[in-house]
């Protein structure tokens, strides 16, 4: 039997559940807010493999889990942009081998008041090519001229306490292909796509994926996934969306977690 230093048992060795993907007229459209897109969504029932009970590994598989303790008030902003985004470009660093990282975006989810509209059911990679450039030239000026600069956006995932229902499942990014990611913009648009159109892109739904999650993830744990590297033609990264767990406990707490986007370059 495996279990946690606090006795959480975490033998099965996977849960099947649902993984909602984008259908194909996402290719183009647009997210107006969590739960409110320009598309439709198509749920397909998956087996989603108990990563504890696994080999896997960030550079072949895309994600890891750390062991990252740290006192954090993630309700407040201007504690967790000063106190928890170094922690989080450090981490990420170790991780990557990146020169250097800029950590954004920090967003607490869910809880009893469903904060950021609760957990995101879409599978999805956050940003393509476009955004991942837009961001690092606004965030790092100092980062000078990214062209011919590889750049990967990497998040950083955790519990505020510990994760008993909704936990966030992440791909295989070995099982993936470039055909299964479709552009979505953010914010209502009826304007035209081109390939310098910066979004995110969603995921439509492929049999061979490989889905895996760490069931009772703790607050001293950090799940840390690759997503766009702009130096990967073939487009190996490790989507990732909330499911719904079906041996979570009846009347468990909603789940609350905080969720931190980054993006390391690499000379």
């Amino acid at each position: 039997m495996a279990s946690l230093a606090d006795g959480t048992d975490t033998k099965n060795d996977f849960i099947d559940t649902f993984v909602r993907y984008s259908d194909r007229t996402a290719d183009g459209g647009y997210i107006e807010a969590n739960g409110k897109y320009s598309f439709g969504m198509e749920d397909h029932q998956v087996r989603v493999h108990n990563a504890r009970r696994a080999e896997t590994a960030f550079g072949t598989h895309g994600f890891t889990l750390a062991s990252h303790p740290v006192e954090i008030d993630f309700g407040n902003k201007e504690t967790f942009e000063r106190d928890y985004y170094p922690e989080v470009v450090r981490l990420v660093k170790q991780i990557t081998g990146a020169r250097d990282a800029v950590a954004f975006m920090g967003i607490l989810r869910g809880g009893e008041d469903d904060l950021g509209g609760g957990p995101a059911l879409s599978a999805h990679v956050d940003f393509n090519a476009a955004a991942v450039r837009d961001w690092a030239t606004r965030l790092r000026p100092d980062w000078g001229d990214l062209a011919g600069k590889r750049l990967v956006n990497v998040n950083v995932w955790r519990g505020t306490k510990p994760v008993e229902n909704s936990p966030l499942a992440v791909c295989d990014a070995r099982s993936v292909e470039r055909g299964d990611f479709m552009l979505v913009r953010f914010g209502k648009t009826d304007d035209p796509v081109t390939e310098n159109t910066p979004g995110g892109l969603n995921m439509a739904y492929n049999p061979n994926h490989q889905w895996y999650y760490y069931p009772a993830m703790q607050p001293d744990e950090a799940l840390v996934f690759r997503l766009f590297d702009t130096a990967d033609p073939e487009w190996h990264m490790s989507g990732h969306t909330a499911i719904v767990d079906p041996t979570s406990r009846p009347g468990a707490p909603k789940r609350q977690s905080f969720e931190v986007r980054t993006i390391a370059i690499f000379d």
